[in-house]
Formats: C-alpha cells, structure tokens, sequence
C-alpha cells in the first residue's frame, strides 16, 4: 500500500500541486511560534521539550488516525489518509515551478527578471534575501542549488521515512521529517529582533535532531545523484567534501546540504557549492577545481534532469523491493 500512495500522491501533486506557501505551512508556524513563545528561555533544554512535544504529538496523532481508526476499518479507508499526509508533506511541484521560471528566463536572456524570481523563491525561507545584483553564472548556481536543496525537503527525506515507517506507523514517518525539518528552520531562522544578537540556544536541539535524521536520506540522494550522473566524480567530491568538512558538536561532520551539493557538483560536472567552498574542498595539488565547469545557462536543464532522474530511481527502486516481498 506504501508505494500505491507515493503514486497517487506525486500524480495527484502533477495535477493539483500546493502554493509554496499553503495555509498548512501557516499552521506549523503558528504551533512552532506559540511554542516558542511560551517555552523559551533560551537553553537547548526548552527547545528539546518544544520539539518533543510538536514532533510527538504530530507522529502520535498520525498513528492514532491511521493505524488504530482507520486501518481497523480496512486498508481502502487508510490509503486516502496516506495519499493525504504525503500529499501536503511531499511533492517536486511545490519547488520546480520556480525553477522552471528561472529556467526559462535564462533561456529566452531575461536575466534580471530570473533574478527578481530567484528572490521571490528564495524569500519565502530567506525574508532579507535580494539576488537582484547576483552575476549571471552565481545566478544560475543559486538556483540549481536551492532547487536540489528543496527536492532533498519534499521528495528524498520524505520519501524514505515513509516508506521505512509505514509498515509499522502508517505515514507519521514522512510527518516527523517534514515537521522537524521545519522546526529547524523556524527555531534558527534570523530575524530583525534578533540581528545582532548572540545566537538564541533554544533551536539548537531541533537542528540537531534535523541533521541526524537527514543523515541516510542525504547520502541516499547524493548516491542517486551519483548514479544518474557522472559517479566518479560524484564520489570524488564527495569524499573531498567529508575530509576537509568543518564538524558541529553533536552533529554529523558532513552536513546534508554540503554533502548534497558536493555531489551534485561531481555528478554535473560543474560546480554547484558556492566559491568559497570550492577553493577549500577542491584544492588538491594537481587536481585544482576538480575538473568542474563553471555555472552556465545548459546547467540548469542538466540539472532538473538529473533530479527526476533520481527520483525515478529510488521510486523504481521501492516498487521493486516491494513487489519481491509481495512474491509468494
């Protein structure tokens, strides 16, 4: 039944795909805000009883609704159910829209209008975000790497704890990424209140917890990155990236983004990390740059291929699993 909702819901996502910014993004913010506001005191201590009791709830109330009064009706009554949690949590509409925009704008050489919308995009995590004087190869760079960025949030992360979880708890696997990824985005987001403050503790704890469950879907991505693209260099970047990687107490020493874009570069072939990244993880002695290109405008088409690529992949990849533990 697991793969039979991820189908109906990214085919329904095609047809119908939620706003980037729907009233359930409203909703979590309004929990993660009220929380914040009554449980801060600003150690790590408040966070992690804030994030415990959204995250427990919410993965509570799913497996309540799910296993216990709707699949006790029958597998017909809990798969709308399914197909509804993945539908709101997942989705590579609710991010490719945007790129395909700045694709297309490139395309056609309106590069001012593809860096108003790269703005727009990127404002909806980033409010002080302003790409408008962005070159035209860091314009294009950006935008391929917000968008692996957010096909790691909506596809591969949830892809993976649903469908590990939901034998055993319906679909609160996929409700416990989405929620913790969002709460470590909201707990740790800068703000005017906060500009020029020392950094508030309380989120610590949900940025931990995000990492830590990041940690297999990452490496699952960026392997199938590697696998649709050029894997040598893919693993090459990679094992780079992991040895000059600069560790967080409590943390992987390889964060998910770093790790994704550092991938995603040697499966491209061009350089998808920022500058500064790239001069220190690529600075081998006789290999300078590790043979990647610089952004250009076919790289972005190169890399929207790529990502469906990968998707297709792991969604193949669970439907056959899943047909051999249905062979009799």
């Amino acid at each position: 039944m697991a793969v039979i909702a991820l189908v109906i819901a990214f085919a329904l996502e095609q047809f119908r795909p939620l706003p980037a910014r729907s009233a359930l993004n409203a909703f979590v913010e309004a929990l993660a805000a009220g929380a914040e506001r009554r449980l801060n005191a600003g150690q790590p201590r408040h966070g992690r009883l804030a994030w415990w009791l959204l995250v427990g709830a919410a993965a509570l109330a799913t497996f309540a609704i799910h296993e216990v009064l709707l699949l006790g009706l029958g597998w017909w009554a809990a798969l709308p159910f399914s197909v509804l949690v993945l539908y709101l949590s997942a989705g590579f509409r609710k991010f490719s829209h945007p790129y395909k925009e700045i694709q297309l704008a490139v395309e056609r050489g309106d590069v001012d209008g593809a860096r108003r919308a790269l703005t727009a995009w990127k404002r909806a995590e980033q409010p002080e975000y302003d790409g408008t004087a962005l070159a035209d190869d860091e314009l294009i760079r950006q935008t391929l790497a917000h968008g692996l960025l957010q096909t790691q949030r909506h596809v591969f992360g949830v892809l993976f704890w649903y469908a590990l979880l939901a034998w055993a708890v319906g679909p609160a696997g996929a409700v416990v990424y989405g929620l913790a990824m969002a709460l470590a985005w909201y707990w740790n987001r800068p703000t005017a209140d906060t500009a020029g403050l020392p950094p508030d503790r309380f989120g610590e704890y949900a940025a931990t917890a995000a990492a830590w469950i990041d940690f297999i879907p990452a490496r699952l991505a960026a392997l199938g990155f590697a696998i649709v693209g050029d894997f040598e260099g893919a693993a090459y970047c990679w094992r780079r990236a992991a040895a000059l990687a600069t560790p967080v107490a409590g943390r992987p020493a390889l964060d998910a983004p770093t790790l994704l874009l550092a991938a995603a570069s040697g499966a491209l072939g061009t350089r998808v990390v920022d500058a500064q990244q790239a001069s220190r993880f690529f600075a081998e002695p006789g290999n300078e740059g590790a043979g990647l290109t610089d952004p250009a405008p076919r790289t972005l088409a190169a890399g929207a291929a790529m990502m469906w690529r990968a998707v297709v992949l792991w969604l193949g990849l669970l439907a056959l699993l899943t047909a051999v533990a249905w062979a009799p």
